[in-house]
């Protein structure tokens, strides 16, 4: 291999490696970002805690916003770290969740469709947990897993709102999609804590940290 040759080749394994880094940070990757600060102190800030789409009491102590893929790998692990935090905070802490599902992931917005669907009957929580521990793969949402894991009251009605593009449900999870763009996020989960928001998840301990910061 001779010098100018050699030289070719070092530039083009550099440009690959600028290539994947980009692939990675950019928004919709399927690996996890550390998080990094967006917005602080941002306009209506205060608004987004009061949120109806909330599991846990209007009036905890700690409150946090997460924009969510169901879908994304990311977010599921996250809500690993957000069950401990549960453990230890208990009642005092409430969640308000978003929808921001990628273009990527084919069965996101569906899985944010049937979300707001069994929010619509009262059953946001245990859908949201259902939607996380069930496999999203293939090209069509698991909908009788869904349902016998998160114990939907009316299943018929469930099953017709997912079905309907045209429901509110659905204009629920675009109005999100609109709001998000505003807020500097590049993928999900997407944290509002305090003022602050940022993209990517948290270990526990980091998360309990901040959460406690944002009060003082």
């Amino acid at each position: 291999m001779n010098r100018l040759t050699g030289r070719i080749l070092d530039f083009i394994l550099v440009a690959c490696a600028l290539s994947m880094t980009v692939g990675v940070v950019g928004r919709g990757t399927l690996f996890q970002r550390p998080a990094s600060d967006g917005l602080s102190g941002f306009k209506g800030w205060r608004d987004e805690f009061q949120f109806p789409r909330r599991i846990g009491r209007q009036d905890a102590a700690y409150k946090l916003v997460i924009w969510t893929d169901y879908q994304c790998p990311a977010c599921r692990q996250f809500e690993k770290s957000l069950d401990t935090v549960r453990a230890q905070l208990g009642d005092s802490l409430a969640v308000i969740y978003r929808y921001d599902p990628l273009p990527i992931h084919p069965l996101a917005f569906p899985a944010a469709v049937a979300a707001e669907c069994a929010n619509e009957q009262g059953q946001f929580a245990s859908m949201t947990q259902a939607l996380f521990v069930t496999p999203l793969t293939g090209e069509k949402l698991p909908i009788a897993s869904l349902i016998a894991i998160s114990h939907i009251p009316n299943q018929v009605l469930l099953r017709s709102c997912i079905a309907d593009s045209n429901a509110a449900a659905v204009a629920a999870v675009k109005a999100d999609l609109v709001h998000v763009s505003s807020l500097n996020l590049r993928g999900t989960p997407g944290l509002q804590i305090g003022d602050r928001v940022s993209t990517g998840g948290l270990p526990a301990s980091e998360l309990l940290q901040r959460l406690r910061s944002a009060r003082e």
